[in-house]
């Protein structure tokens, strides 16, 4: 028994000093694995918990800031007379080309009257003063007859427009009904930063007041237009939003909601509420008057850069100049490059109209361009932007054409609402196309939009027919035309 015990006691005693000299040997190898390690064999991680940049954290809801100021966003609705085309039904359903049977239809259908009927239309609107002062989108209640306002607390008031401004895409209503109205506060969207987040209040499909949220995605955003400085968001912005706010943290309106892009998600763009402050005092009485050089004007991209030698991307190319207008006057060429007007730097395409715009027409200012990779300095007199007084309702001008077989009518908003024609800025719309004349005969069609004649830019039908006789001389026309979404040349020679 004792030769056992001591048998176990020394095994105890070896089985211990073996797993003694293991530690040792391991502990050895991890020192010799940390110092492999900082040899640079593999990487070495630091983790501190004292990090200067501060978590950013969202609000934990949006109850209060909706409470707050959901009562000033109403609903708009909209009623105006639409008449059928008989020839829809005929449309090409492969798209955009030419359907092989509409003339067929035309010719056959010619006498067929049209009948009208009753279209509503939705949106929103915000109340931006106690006594009944709302702002909207120009395209909300644009071609409206009857325009009806719905308040937070259910009641339905009639509204009559103010002004509007399609330019910018908004539009002043008037309430007279309205008595201490709750109204919104106006912030300063030149101080909203790009992720702060906002939330959009408006009607989207008629379902009732609906609220969404988001961040600021981006400022300075140009979509096709002329006057472009749009901010971009991620919060959800729905057929029916147009016209409604984009609020701050602080309950504060920094734009109005206005357009998306079609089939694009988490894309939409917002008036800033600084363009809103801006263009009110014409809206209130209903005239706009902005400065007006008469130039198209594009971005400089990469490769134009490159091709037009430039040392910068910065200002505004000169693609077109308009015959006869303040910039043809002063001298500014097509392929100049304005980087300065009145003073003012030209850092982006986008803010020239907007400067332009702000000068006073008749005021007589200096314009930087770099011309063949020289500065030089233009003087040049602002014109006036002609616009039509935005008088509700307002009926078309009875203005028309008759040359080479083709009539041809101003390009008024409601010619081209008539003719389905949208984001044209310049040109006159066929009418009419006489069988058999020259028209017919390079394939001119109704509803095309002339936009040049030989090289020379149509701005109205003065211009079109002073081109047109100018070309007879020349006894060849080389049309520039506008077709849906299509552009393209049609010719003509004697």
């Amino acid at each position: 028994m004792s030769l056992k015990s001591d048998s176990k006691i020394i095994g105890a005693s070896v089985a211990v000093l073996i797993g003694i000299i293991a530690g040792v040997i391991v502990t050895a190898n991890l020192h010799l694995l940390k110092k492999s390690m900082a040899d640079g064999s593999a990487p070495i991680v630091y983790a501190t918990n004292n990090s200067k940049v501060p978590a950013q954290n969202g609000p934990s809801n949006f109850v209060a800031l909706i409470k707050k100021d959901k009562p000033f966003v109403v609903n708009i609705r909209t009623t105006q007379q639409v008449k059928s085309n008989p020839f829809q039904m005929y449309r090409n359903p492969f798209g955009n080309q030419e359907n092989p049977f509409g003339n067929f239809f035309k010719n056959f259908f010619n006498n067929v009257p049209r009948s009208t009927y009753t279209e509503e239309s939705l949106g929103s609107g915000v109340i931006i003063s106690k006594n009944g002062y709302i702002i909207t989108n120009d395209h909300v209640i644009k071609g409206a007859s009857k325009i009806y306002v719905k308040l937070y607390n259910g009641s339905t008031l009639k509204a009559r427009v103010i002004g509007k401004d399609p330019q910018v895409d908004l539009a002043l209503l008037k309430v007279d009904d309205g008595n201490n109205l709750p109204s919104a506060v106006l912030g300063n969207s030149r101080e909203t930063q790009i992720g702060e987040w906002v939330l959009a209040i408006g009607n989207p499909f008629g379902l009732g007041w609906t609220v969404t949220n988001g961040i600021v995605s981006a400022k300075g955003r140009a979509i096709g237009g002329p006057y472009e400085d749009f901010l971009q968001t991620n919060a959800a912005i729905n057929p029916g939003n147009s016209g409604g706010p984009l609020i701050n943290m602080k309950g504060q309106v920094i734009g109005i909601n206005t357009a998306i892009i079609k089939g694009a998600q988490g894309i939409g763009f917002s008036v800033p509420v600084n363009v809103v402050k801006e263009v009110l005092p014409e809206l209130e009485t209903g005239k706009i008057t902005r400065g007006w050089l008469g130039i198209e004007i594009q971005k400089i991209s990469p490769a134009l850069k490159k091709v037009f030698k430039l040392k910068t991307s910065r200002g505004a190319l000169v693609s077109s100049v308009l015959q006869g207008s303040p910039a043809a006057k002063a001298g500014l060429k097509s392929g100049d490059v304005i980087i300065r007007l009145d003073g003012k730097k030209v850092k982006e395409m986008s803010q020239l109209p907007w400067l332009v715009g702000n000068i006073k027409p008749g005021t007589k200012v200096p314009m930087e361009v770099i011309r063949h990779g020289k500065r030089i300095t233009l003087m040049i007199t602002i014109g006036s932007w002609k616009s039509p007084r935005n008088t509700f309702n307002n009926k078309t001008q009875k203005v028309s054409a008759k040359k080479l077989g083709i009539i041809v009518v101003p390009l008024t908003s409601q010619n081209m609402q008539e003719y389905g024609i949208q984001n044209v800025h310049r040109g006159v719309i066929v009418s009419k196309v006489i069988p058999g004349g020259i028209g017919q005969k390079i394939g001119i069609m109704p509803g095309d939009v002339i936009q040049s004649i030989n090289h020379k830019v149509i701005s109205n039908i003065k211009q079109y027919v002073s081109d047109i006789n100018r070309a007879k001389k020349s006894k060849q026309f080389l049309f520039y035309i506008r077709r849906g979404n299509m552009k393209l040349y049609l010719a003509y020679s004697k």
